[in-house]
């Protein structure tokens, strides 16, 4: 989980607006964690389009860089794209998702990533007293912990390929590791200069219809009649698809304190970055062990469409949908602003105690809340 504060940061950056069509209001806070690494974008007139708008939610890992990268680009480039020119809105999210791999691996940003790179805040606890363990500590035990299950699954096949030598049947490889029993361990993957990654829930609107595309485990909801209506499925290694996909591509998912880890590091399967899970030249870009490839959920919004969230997993760790979408229906009829109430929802989520929460609340925590506004319907003519 890496190294905590003594006390948590709980200042927020907020950010709001509106147009003809929606109102928007966010709140972005550090908590217990050693620094700030989320972002988020919020247009609402996208390229000059009152018409289109376009929200995100980036959670960085391993630094902030890719997530920073993700709010500066993502936006731009997409209305650049030709099959958004063309009303094409899904696809052009998808392809938007990995440009920004491309991008990322380009010469000509390096200087910018490194100025985007996060740095640990004052104050930051090294050890001891209000932190978990340091990450230098959290690295070395995890690597421990993976030669230990190496040397027991080595026992494991050398145990059963002597039985079946016995048995007179064929050696058998270690399935619980890469694809073709290879075992492959994540330090020997080839080390790419960008370590950083994020993942991306990112909302388009255009017109009466809405667009979201996710990568990872940040999360949109939208609130109809009351109800709470997922607009994106979480994205996590022990799920059978990602599972597969990381085998596929020469990757392993471990199981270590109860958390499925691919390549007994990243706890999320999809993600922007990342670049040294994507060096497989014989796939394609969505069939990486880790890739940028979003699912994508069109709907139509209807007169009940009240509102939608989008936020990062600091806050889907602890409220459910539905609990998001009640906090803020109840706070809304009491009159109280959207951005007051992505606040409040940050304060709720956050924990007291990290070590009694086992990590629970002590995330970064983003939350962006996008009120729908009604139409007037045009005047009929006369």
């Amino acid at each position: 989980m890496g190294a905590y504060l003594a006390t948590p940061v709980t200042d927020k950056e907020t950010f709001e607006g509106s147009s003809k069509h929606v109102s928007y209001g966010g709140a972005s806070m550090q908590g217990w964690r050693r620094s700030m690494e989320d972002a988020h974008i919020a247009l609402t007139h996208l390229a000059g389009d009152e018409t289109a708008a376009v929200f995100g939610v980036f959670d960085g890992h391993g630094g902030s860089e890719v997530a920073k990268f993700c709010q500066k680009y993502l936006a731009r480039e997409l209305t650049k794209l030709q099959q958004y020119q063309e009303g094409n809105i899904g696809d052009s999210l998808v392809e938007v998702f990995h440009r920004m791999d491309l991008l990322l691996k380009q010469d000509q940003y390096s200087k910018e990533l490194e100025e985007f790179g996060g740095r640990l805040e004052e104050g930051a606890a090294e050890d001891g007293e209000g932190s978990d363990t340091s990450t230098a500590e959290a690295m070395a035990m995890l690597k421990k912990i993976m030669e230990l299950r190496k040397i027991a699954d080595e026992t494991k096949a050398k145990d059963a390929s002597a039985k079946a030598e016995a048995a007179g049947e064929l050696p058998v490889t270690n399935p619980g590791l890469g694809a073709a029993g290879q075992d492959i361990q994540d330090d020997v993957l080839p080390e790419h200069k960008l370590q950083a990654g994020c993942t991306a829930v990112v909302a388009v609107i255009k017109g009466n219809k809405l667009y979201v595309a996710n990568a990872g485990d940040s999360r949109a909801v939208l609130c109809r009649n009351g109800r709470a209506i997922a607009l994106s499925e979480d994205h996590k290694p022990a799920q059978e698809g990602e599972r597969a996909r990381i085998q596929a591509a020469g990757g392993f998912v471990s199981d270590i304190a109860g958390v499925c880890r691919v390549n007994g590091n990243l706890n999320l399967s999809r993600a922007i970055g990342d670049l040294k899970y994507k060096g497989n030249n014989k796939l394609g870009v969505a069939e990486q062990i880790i890739t940028a490839q979003p699912d994508v959920m069109q709907m139509e919004l209807t007169a009940e469409d009240a509102f939608f969230v989008l936020a990062c997993d600091g806050v889907w760790d602890v409220l459910t949908n539905q609990e998001v979408v009640d906090f803020v229906a109840e706070r809304l009829k009491q009159g109280i602003c959207l951005t007051e109430i992505a606040k409040q929802m940050l304060d709720r989520c956050l924990a007291t105690n990290p070590k009694e929460n086992r990590g629970i609340g002590c995330d970064n925590m983003t939350a962006t809340i996008v009120q729908l506004l009604p139409q007037t319907p045009p005047a009929m003519a006369q």
